[in-house]
Formats: structure tokens, sequence, C-alpha cells
């Protein structure tokens, strides 16, 4: 892939030698059976079950209220301490 890339490239030292228009249909033909089993092995180890495609949030603690004392230990309500939207 990389030799039909370079094919015409500005610097001579990254152009490939040239090649036959039958090598090059044997080079493409290639590509493609590879692109095509390369299709086919993820297509195949693809297919996982529904669930893991689930958007769910997962929480390893409870979530805090607005209106609960902050885990920061200040005493003050979440939403008056690490809560609050600030704007400056």
């Amino acid at each position: 892939m990389m030799m039909l890339f370079h094919e015409h490239d500005e610097d001579p030292k990254m152009r490939p030698k040239p090649i036959s228009p039958e090598k090059r249909e044997n080079i493409k033909a290639h590509m493609a059976a590879g692109l095509l089993q390369a299709y086919r092995y993820f297509r195949e180890h693809r297919r996982v079950s529904p669930a893991a495609h689930t958007s769910e949030t997962r929480r390893n603690a409870s979530k805090i209220g607005r209106n609960d004392s902050c885990p920061c230990g200040s005493g003050k309500k979440y939403k008056r301490c690490c809560g609050g939207v600030r704007v400056n």
C-alpha cells in the first residue's frame, strides 16, 4: 500500500521502483483480499452481549444531594460549598 502511496512522491528517495500494470493489479487484489479477511475477523469478534453497550453511569458511592452536608467536612451544605457554581 505504501508503495502505491509514494509512487508520485515529490521526494525521489521516497519513490519506489516503477512496477508493471500487471503487478499493480496483483497488489490491489491482495490488498482487497486482506481487507476483506480483516473485516470478517473483526466482525466475528465484535459480537458481544447487548449489556456491554449500555451507557448507564456506575457510582461506587451514593449521590450527594444539594442540601446534604458537604463531604469535605466544612459543615456547610453541599450547594454552598464544593457543589456550588462559581463564576469569576
